[in-house]
């Protein structure tokens, strides 16, 4: 089988990308477009290792030092226990599909199907692609409408604690509220600064009240709302616990306090309510 570079590695950033949101929905993280799509160029590119004449050892360690490279991209370090894990999974998912691939072509007696070092080449046009990749992505949207539950508009008690103090907050659910921070790839849950005076850092509060002096501890987060555009300022609290449907569950995620984001709101904050699943 002849393989062409620039089809090795279109193949393998669509499989990279696919790759990396079944890893992310299997480990409950985010990431947000451009870093997954930047990792999926870097895997795509990786794929070029499938050229290499080595051992299966040789293989896999290269393989495995390529997937850290692009778990780095698309969901940050976070620390050495999560990228390792982040790590694993996306090699055994890869393996998985690497697999499958094997199996198909041994049962099937296809000859448009080729693996070598972990990476996988097929022997089809670009249209066929594309258009493979429109069904199989209209296949999911629809499953994802089917059974995704649709907390939009049910109340969420957020119980946030930070430099001593602790906040109640009342939070909706809003499927359109998917703010990440770019670095960390974490959700913001922007919240009504008046709501969170007990827990506010000291430079966060500084920063509202206009002062840039100190920016520690402070991620800048654009901001689009009905209103108009805007930059939410976002910090690291202790804890943040949701407890939705008298169900509590602890958040990885950042506070964004933006002044008026949220005025004359019956709530305090918006979440992305897959964060609460």
């Amino acid at each position: 089988m002849t393989v062409y570079i620039d089809v090795l590695i279109t193949i393998n950033i669509y499989i990279t990308y696919f790759t990396l949101r079944a890893a992310a929905a299997l480990l409950h993280c985010k990431a947000a477009f451009p870093r997954l799509a930047a990792a999926s160029v870097s895997g795509g590119l990786s794929a070029l290792a499938a050229l290499l004449n080595t051992d299966i050892l040789v293989s896999l360690t290269i393989k495995t030092a390529l997937t850290v490279l692009t778990v780095l991209i698309a969901f940050g370090f976070g620390s050495v226990k999560k990228l390792a894990l982040r790590s694993f999974v996306c090699v055994s998912v890869s393996m998985l599909i690497c697999g499958a691939a094997v199996l198909l072509r041994e049962f099937t007696g296809t000859d448009v199907i080729f693996t070598a070092n972990g990476y996988v080449c097929l022997d089809i046009s670009a249209l066929v692609l594309v258009v493979s990749t429109a069904v199989i992505y209209g296949i999911l949207c629809l499953l994802r409408r089917i059974f995704d539950d649709p907390a939009n508009g049910e109340p969420v008690t957020l119980a946030i604690k930070a430099n001593g103090g602790e906040a109640a907050l009342s939070a909706m659910p809003d499927s359109g509220c998917l703010l990440r921070d770019f670095l960390t790839g974490k959700p913001v849950v922007i919240c009504d600064p008046d709501a969170l005076e007990s827990v506010l850092p000291p430079s966060v509060r500084a920063y509202l009240g206009g002062s840039t002096d100190d920016m520690t501890g402070i991620r800048l987060i654009p901001l689009t709302t009905a209103a108009g555009s805007s930059t939410a300022a976002a910090f690291r609290a202790d804890s943040v616990t949701a407890t939705f449907r008298g169900t509590s569950k602890q958040l990885d995620v950042l506070i964004g306090v933006c002044p008026g984001a949220l005025q004359n709101e019956p709530f305090d904050a918006l979440i992305d309510p897959k964060l609460l699943f």
